[in-house]
């Protein structure tokens, strides 16, 4: 069938309007044609997005595969996402265990109670408070005897939660609510009638509060104050010590800081201004004090700390690193038999998460077999216990609630009430199952980078449409977890590779280092290097080859088309940080100054503008198609990203014969984080399909 005129005039986006803005830093000429998209309460601004909204609907018409991607999606999260678990590790109080529970078909996950011999209660149901599945339960924390409870709910994607308190034998609030500015941490007092948490203080600084319970938290006391942005708290259960640690940057160097008893002056413990180490403290058994440090350690240490004399000149090693193998947590346990104390450290190498058992004096006592190759989360123990619980998952596991017993050296899974099936294991007798391989490839530099790929049947049958992403930033690492995502695009006959790129922290602080800041660009050729390996071993081609991301990992998916446009077929980038020049200015971006750099400083300026995918857009390109999407308003990555590379793209392609669309997807009422499991599945279901219509994956190639 013919296309008319007047429907290739319809597919077209609107013509954006390219204004005259420009800013001339370290004597640079730096144009920002699309600056007006900046501000989102323009009618103008309005209006184009009122038209980007059409252009989107008319093109997801086009897309074959849809419906039979969003059924599928819709099959795999009833068994849980790393999002949206189907259950999560107990936090024991007392003998009270608390997680969250999702059951299929469920919006949101609900907090359940279950007091010692009892059946779970549900404690918390975010549908109850707001049925439109608006409100979401962002952060909760019992006190350490377990009677109540803080919980923090936010709405539409806001990130100004509320903080409330509830008894938990009957659910009924203790205090008057506590509106916040931004999320906080709870660390409560261990007589359970108080807790410190934190708020801003003037523009960057930020301060700990303490508030009783009972009292106005007009009057909570200010008991420490920071010019920097990153804080954090937490308390021992069996000490007043309240441990503070402050940063100038995600994953820059922290202070850390005790205050030994309510009133008393802060201490300082570790300083990794000096030489960007990191430390935070660990409490129990008992009097037992730990520090997780890789001051010295690039790849994380265990060190014993004398409550008498704390500071880390003190400290003394009690499990020493081990090259290759990042050290990511480590809990402690208390022998029933002897009453010594054992620490259950888990590290991962090239990915891959294991666990060890460590006896009090640092020697290691036995590996404990771990349920697969994947990864392992939320690794926590009650105090002075002899058992420790964590999540586990990998490409074809949904996240499993896993129990380690130390009489028994083992791990056994404590499988969800009423939880459904999960999808065929990885390597089954089923041809048609998901495959798990992990791979190697040479970076331009010949650094040996890991990636893995997930995929069905015989991997010589390509060159398949293929997916490709990374995370590449802030030190956290690109690990195998369980995606309804990664599964629904391997079933329609996809290949889905997941790069392990310098920026994240699959090798330590070192790897982080080698690919932030002035080596950001290390990163991005890290992933472009991915991409021509996956063409140059024949799994895809160019025009089967899709490449997506989200916040940082948009970034790079971004960068990446922009740089080599030639080497894709279609690109998502939702949620990403795009104007690298004018970041700092909107959103959290003054706290990424340290990941980045800012254009403040010349040399800075030109490592941005080498990879700001705004920046770097050209007329005549031959841009791949592309889908970006955002929220309406995103408190950290400032939709205004979103819009102004849209533009910019979509400008490029003005007047240029058979260039391939650029479209947006921008959704009110969520945030950068959670969002109901219905508008996930819609927004994962037309990701999936644009790819798709764009890389030939099942019915072949549409708008």
């Amino acid at each position: 069938m013919a296309v008319s005129d007047s429907d290739r005039v319809a597919m077209r986006p609107p013509s954006p309007r390219r204004g005259d803005d420009a800013d001339r830093i370290h004597g640079r000429v730096v144009a920002d044609p699309f600056r007006w998209l900046e501000d989102d309460s323009t009618p103008e601004c309005a209006e184009w997005l009122a038209g980007q909204a059409a252009l989107l609907e008319r093109h997801r018409a086009t897309w074959p595969l849809r419906d039979a991607l969003h059924r599928d999606l819709a099959e795999l999260i009833g068994v849980g996402a790393l999002t949206a678990p189907v259950s999560s590790p107990p936090v024991v109080r007392r003998g009270r265990r608390f997680s969250l529970r999702r059951a299929p078909g469920q919006e949101l996950p609900v907090l359940v109670v279950a007091d010692p011999g009892a059946e779970p209660r549900v404690l918390i149901d975010p549908l109850a408070l707001d049925p439109g599945a608006r409100t979401t339960l962002d952060s909760w924390r019992p006190s350490w005897n377990g009677a109540v409870l803080a919980y923090q709910v936010s709405t539409g994607g806001s990130e100004r939660p509320v903080l409330h308190v509830v008894r938990v034998a009957d659910g009924t609030p203790v205090d008057s609510p506590i509106p916040l500015a931004r999320p906080t941490p709870v660390a409560w007092l261990p007589s359970g009638l108080g807790f410190h948490y934190t708020a801003p203080d003037g523009e960057r600084g930020r301060r700990v509060l303490l508030h009783r319970l009972g009292t106005d938290p007009a009057d909570d006391e200010t008991v420490y104050r920071t010019d920097r942005p990153h804080l954090a708290i937490k308390s021992a259960p069996a000490r007043p010590w309240l441990m503070i640690t402050t940063s100038s940057g995600v994953t820059s160097g922290n202070t850390l800081l005790v205050v030994p008893e309510p009133g008393a002056e802060p201490r300082v413990l570790h300083d990794g201004d000096r030489d960007g180490s990191r430390a935070v403290l660990k409490f129990g058994p008992g009097p037992l004090v730990l520090a997780v440090t890789d001051l010295g350690a690039p790849f994380g240490r265990v060190c014993a700390v004398d409550p008498d004399d704390p500071a880390s000149g003190s400290w003394r090693t009690l499990i020493p690193e081990e090259p290759g193998a990042v050290l990511d947590d480590a809990v402690p346990l208390l022998d029933p038999d002897t009453g010594a104390p054992c620490l259950l450290v888990n590290r991962t190498r090239r990915g891959l998460s294991g666990l060890a058992l460590h006896g009090h004096d640092g020697a290691r006592l036995c590996d404990v077999p771990v349920p697969g190759s994947g990864s392992i989360r939320r690794m926590a123990a009650p105090p002075d216990s002899d058992r420790a619980w964590f999540a586990y998952t990998d490409f074809v596991t949904p996240p499993t609630v896993y129990r380690f017993d130390l009489r028994e050296r083992r791990c056994v899974p404590e499988p969800a009430e009423g939880a459904p099936p999960a999808p065929a294991a990885a390597g089954g007798a089923d041809p048609a199952a998901p495959r798990v391989r992990q791979v190697d490839y040479t970076a331009g530099d010949g650094t040996r980078v890991g990636m893995h790929l997930v995929f069905a049947g015989d991997p010589a049958d390509g060159p398949r449409p293929t997916l490709l992403t990374t995370y590449g930033g802030f030190g956290a690492s690109s690990v195998p977890g369980y995606s309804p995502t990664i599964l629904a695009w391997v079933r329609a006959g996809g290949v889905y590779a997941v790069a392990g790129v310098r920026g994240g922290g699959e090798g330590g602080t070192a790897w982080h280092a080698a690919g932030s800041g002035a080596n950001k660009p290390t990163a991005i050729a890290d992933f472009l290097a991915a991409a021509e390996w996956l063409v140059a071993q024949g799994w895809t081609a160019p025009d089967r080859l899709a490449v997506k991301g989200a916040s940082h990992s948009g970034l790079m998916a971004a960068a990446a088309i922009t740089a080599r446009p030639d080497l894709f077929a279609a690109a998502v980038v939702s949620d990403a940080l795009t104007d690298m020049v004018r970041y700092p200015g909107f959103g959290l971006g003054r706290m990424w100054c340290e990941e980045f750099g800012t254009a403040d400083d010349p040399d800075q300026l030109d490592t941005l503008l080498s990879y700001s995918p705004y920046h770097r857009v050209r007329r005549g390109a031959g841009y791949p198609a592309v889908l970006l999407t955002c929220p309406r308003t995103d408190a950290r990555v400032d939709s205004m990203h979103t819009r102004k590379l849209t533009a910019a793209l979509q400008d490029a392609a003005a007047d240029t014969p058979g260039a391939r669309p650029v479209l947006l997807r921008c959704e009110s009422d969520v945030g950068h984080g959670m969002r109901s499991a219905s508008r996930w599945i819609g927004l994962q279901a037309d990701v999936l399909a644009f790819c798709a219509a764009h890389t030939g994956l099942g019915a072949g190639a549409a708008g």
